[in-house]
């Protein structure tokens, strides 16, 4: 038998990326930053939450290395640090699925003939 646990960790570091950015306040700031950089003060301005929060969700989207910081004296900027990868995901979450219900006979025949390939 074949091992998958290469595979398996892949998904693994994927699944935790997305754990990191599944919270509102860090889509709000991946959003806010995807129009440019911004200092701390700004957006604690955009996202009113006391400021020792937005510090605990800014570290968890530097640590998965989403966004990075520059520091200038006593300011903090941040940055978007995989802009496409980020671009991506908000246009995606942001846009409107439709959902497409199937019939019953349909799903298991598509099935089947997958199983058979």
């Amino acid at each position: 038998m074949v091992s998958h646990q290469p595979e398996f960790a892949e998904w693994d570091e994927r699944a935790r990326l997305l754990r990191t950015i599944a919270h509102p306040v860090r889509l709000m700031i991946l959003n806010s930053l995807c129009e440019g950089p911004r200092c701390v003060v700004d957006i604690n301005a955009l996202i009113d939450i006391p400021q020792p929060h937005l510090s605990q969700h800014i570290a968890a989207l530097r640590e998965a290395r989403l966004i990075d910081r520059y520091v200038n004296g006593s300011l903090r900027c941040y940055y978007i640090l995989k802009p496409t990868l980020v671009g991506q995901l908000m246009r995606l979450i942001s846009g409107e699925h439709a959902e497409r219900e199937r019939d019953r006979a349909t799903v298991i025949r598509e099935a089947q003939r997958r199983r058979g390939a």
